[in-house]
């Protein structure tokens, strides 16, 4: 824990605060005030860095000293702790509304209190480090782009939309490629039969997605005041800030861009390219069982034909030769008639080892089709 984590605490009963401060203090700075009207004074000099607030006090009570500190710029980010003897949902509304982040109740548990300050403190750290981070970002990114000038961004996009494998995470690159020239737009991604209209700004806005369906079909590029539309295969980029003050940065904007959304639209073809070769992999995955169900229920079949087909064949040699007695033929007739039966046997033998060898090449197929679905 950090002391220069700083607590405020606002409650009109002196034995709440001193127990607020024996809980607090061994981790945290605390500062305890009887009212509003203290407190306030005190943050006109002093920012603290979490404030916790009794909900019913005299004169000016936790709800609108919450509302106070919300409505100061200055201060509405400072993360607010009620503290109340009442449990209904009403309470918690109202302290939510107020603009408070926790509740604690009363009678509390120093446990709970420590660690839900414990808690504020450590998002707050959090918080604090992704803005650094943020701001690093921010300034990596304008440092790289002053050196590597307006075309580099595009090469940078270029780079980066190999990596992309949908529209939605395409979109989200050519915006943040916008933003590096501090330009803000929207962008449609029209794929597989849908279309996804994105913001610089992560929200989908109605108007602006009727709008792109509007100029979708307006050349390949249109200008109008301060927005430049660029349409290229499934990709519609609409830039709402060109700076048309300078002819000369708007012209290069304009090329580089045109760049950007013709890269684009190449690697939507790509993604297309795969989702339907992904899709076939599946049918293919999809199929397979039934094909390895058909190749059991033929191999069935005939081993089942086979033994039936034998059953007859010895069948009508045994009733053959059974007729031989009252068919009064001589032996040549017999012997004639013998080898006929044996040869018409042979050709529906053969005619079942090809329909076996017709089988192992459909396993075969079935095979060749496992590994390209595995590959």
């Amino acid at each position: 824990m950090s002391s220069d984590f700083l607590v405020f605490v606002v409650d009109d009963d002196p034995i709440i605060l001193e127990i607020i401060q024996s809980v607090l203090s061994e981790d945290f700075t605390v500062e305890t005030f009887t009212s509003a009207k203290r407190c306030i004074d005190r943050i006109q000099s002093v920012r603290p860095s979490m404030l916790l607030l009794d909900v019913s006090m005299p004169e000016m009570d936790g709800f609108e000293l919450c509302r106070h500190i919300k409505a100061d710029l200055e201060t509405d980010n400072i993360p607010i702790l009620f503290i109340s003897a009442s449990d209904d949902i009403d309470t918690r509304l109202a302290c939510y509304e107020a603009g408070g982040s926790d509740f604690v109740l009363k009678p509390f548990e120093p446990a709970e209190l420590r660690r839900k300050v414990s808690i504020t403190e450590q998002h707050l750290s959090e918080k604090a480090a992704i803005s650094e981070q943020a701001s690093f970002a921010r300034d990596a990114a304008m440092s790289a782009m002053t050196s590597m000038g307006e075309l580099g961004t595009v090469l940078q996009f270029l780079s980066k939309s190999f990596s992309c494998n949908s529209a939605l995470d395409l979109s989200n690159t050519i915006l943040e490629s916008l933003d590096q020239y501090q330009l803000q737009g929207a962008v449609q991604v029209r794929l597989d039969k849908q279309e996804i209209s994105v913001s610089h700004n992560g929200l989908y806005n109605p108007l602006e997605a009727s709008v792109l369906n509007h100029v979708r079909n307006s050349g390949r590029i249109f200008q109008f005041k301060t927005r430049c539309v660029f349409n290229y295969g499934g990709i519609t980029l609409m830039v709402n800030n060109m700076p048309i003050e300078d002819a000369d940065r708007c012209g290069r904007i304009r090329d580089n861009v045109a760049i950007l959304a013709e890269g684009a639209a190449a690697r939507l073809q790509t993604i297309e390219i795969d989702i339907a070769n992904r899709r076939r992999q599946q049918g293919i995955e999809d199929a397979l069982p039934q094909v390895h169900g058909a190749l059991d229920k033929v191999q069935a079949n005939y081993r089942r034909n086979c033994f039936e087909l034998t059953q007859v064949m010895i069948a009508y040699q045994e009733q053959l030769l059974k007729s031989y007695v009252h068919l009064g033929l001589s032996q040549n007739q017999e012997d004639f008639i013998t080898n006929l039966a044996h040869t018409y046997m042979e050709k529906m033998v053969v005619n079942q080892d090809q329909s076996l060898a017709i089988v192992g090449d459909l396993e075969a197929m079935a095979v060749k089709l496992e590994k390209l679905a595995a590959s």
